[in-house]
């Protein structure tokens, strides 16, 4: 499985544990927005709302053609955004070398927070830059 295969499979993976975590649809928000890399909306990839304090589910939905919508639980949230693009060549396997190219600040090292306030709906729009 190739990592972009498994970077979907682990936030489909991690959004469906978030529901099953957090059944009770009164705390349940609905999270979207943008987000751009250099001002280029992202094509596809995933985005993460986890917890600040390290209780609670983790909410996660894709970006596509730089959109995002998907549900979270209110509280201050760590914000991982990836995506990957297809390398010139292929991976060793044949398959096409899926690459990231969104800076670890904003993923495995991210300094993005967001609250998710307690209301029907909360927009947030990310302008990433190298």
């Amino acid at each position: 499985m190739d990592i972009h295969r498994k970077t979907i499979a682990l936030s489909i993976g991690l959004g469906l544990i978030g529901l099953l975590a957090g059944c009770n649809t009164a705390s349940e928000i609905t999270v979207k927005g943008a987000v751009t890399f250099e001002g280029t909306p992202v094509e596809t990839g995933e985005i993460l709302f986890i917890p600040a304090d390290g209780t609670g589910p983790v909410s996660a939905g894709p970006i596509s053609n730089g959109e995002f919508s998907f549900i979270a639980t209110p509280g201050e949230k760590k914000v991982e955004i990836t995506a990957n693009r297809v390398g010139d060549k292929p991976a060793p396997d044949g398959l096409p070398n899926y690459i990231p190219y969104i800076p670890a600040k904003y993923n495995t090292q991210t300094t993005l927070t967001k609250t998710v306030e307690n209301k029907a709906e909360n927009v947030y729009t990310f302008d990433l830059k190298k």
